[in-house]
């Protein structure tokens, strides 16, 4: 009778294993896809928003700058000149971000790079651009 009391228990003791394995498992699964869905913060990203939006409220001349056969039209004069003094790939890899709406992984797969390697020149890029602004 013990015995059978022992091997009940071991089961059991398996069994909880067992649960709390899956549990845990499933759990850092969805909080690593919640992770991966989360918009990626850059930081400094207020900063160049203002730069961007600043001018926004009030009627101003635009600033037109070709780039890929694409014409994009800037209200801040000097957001467009720090845009133009960028290599063509920085600009592509901004425009495929800000303007197609890529995400940083779909850029890599485009550049044949790491999803970290894409998303580290998409902020020494911004970097660039805001030291410039800021200066």
């Amino acid at each position: 009778m013990n015995q059978n009391f022992d091997f009940a228990n071991d089961d059991a003791q398996i069994i909880s294993y067992i649960q709390k394995t899956v549990h845990n498992t499933a759990i850092n699964y969805f909080a690593k896809n919640s992770r991966l869905k989360v918009t990626e913060f850059v930081p400094g990203q207020k900063t160049l928003d203002y730069f961007i939006e600043e001018q926004s409220m009030y009627q101003q001349e635009t600033v037109a700058v070709v780039s890929e056969n694409l014409s994009l039209d800037f209200s801040n004069f000097a957001l467009a000149a720090e845009f133009q003094k960028l290599s063509d790939k920085d600009q592509s890899l901004l425009i495929q971000k800000y303007i197609f709406g890529y995400s940083d992984y779909e850029i890599s797969i485009q550049l044949s790079m790491t999803r970290q390697g894409a998303t580290k020149k998409r902020q020494r890029i911004l970097g660039k651009i805001r030291k410039h602004l800021l200066t």
